[in-house]
C-alpha cells in the first residue's frame, strides 16, 4: 500500500513541475498578410466546402514565408459565413519550421473585420494559444488579401519533456 501512496506522489510532483513549466510562456505578437487566389491557391471539396492552401507574406506584396492549409466551410450561406479551420505553416523567416492550429468564421469585405482562435502550435510555437485580428485590405475578382495580426502565447519547445531524454527531464 505505501508503494501506491509513493507512486501517486510522484505522479503529483512531476505533474506539478511540467505545469509550472508549462507556464513558461512566451508571447508572439506580429502581423502578417495571407494571399488568397481563388483559381490557383483552393479547390472545391462538394459544393459549400473548399480546400485552403492560400500565401503567407510577410507584407502586402511581400515574400513568400509560408501557407494557410486548411478548410473552409459555407457555415451560413445567408449570410455569406464561411467556418475556417487550417494550419499556418511557416517555411521561412523566423518562424521557419512552427505552425499555429487556427479556426474562426471568415465573412465577406461587407461583414468587416474578424477574428479566428489560434488553439495550438508546434516547433518554436508549441502549445500556442490567443487570437488573430483580421481585415480584408484589397479584394477584385481574381484575389484578396487578409491583413492578420497574430497575438498568441506560447512555451518554448525546450521546456517540453520529450522521451529520449531532450527538454527538462534528462
Amino acid at each position: 500500500m505505501t508503494s501506491y501512496y509513493a507512486i501517486a506522489v510522484l505522479s503529483l510532483l512531476a505533474f506539478s513541475i511540467s505545469a509550472v513549466r508549462a507556464l513558461d510562456d512566451k508571447k508572439l505578437q506580429t502581423t502578417l498578410y495571407i494571399k488568397q487566389t481563388y483559381a490557383t491557391d483552393q479547390r472545391p471539396l462538394g459544393t459549400d466546402t473548399v480546400i485552403i492552401n492560400w500565401v503567407i507574406k510577410d507584407g502586402p506584396d511581400g515574400n513568400p514565408i509560408g501557407h494557410a492549409e486548411g478548410l473552409t466551410t459555407r457555415a451560413n450561406p445567408a449570410q455569406n459565413l464561411w467556418e475556417t479551420i487550417m494550419d499556418l505553416v511557416f517555411e521561412s523567416g523566423s518562424l521557419a519550421g512552427s505552425t499555429l492550429k487556427v479556426m474562426g468564421r471568415l465573412g465577406g469585405k461587407i461583414s468587416g473585420p474578424g477574428q479566428w482562435s489560434v488553439m495550438g502550435g508546434t516547433g518554436d510555437l508549441t502549445m500556442a494559444r490567443g487570437i488573430i485580428n483580421y481585415k480584408i485590405i484589397q479584394e477584385d475578382g481574381a484575389s484578396r488579401t487578409f491583413e492578420i495580426s497574430i497575438f498568441a502565447y506560447y512555451t518554448s519547445k525546450e521546456t517540453i519533456p520529450i522521451p529520449g531524454g531532450i527538454g527538462i527531464f534528462p
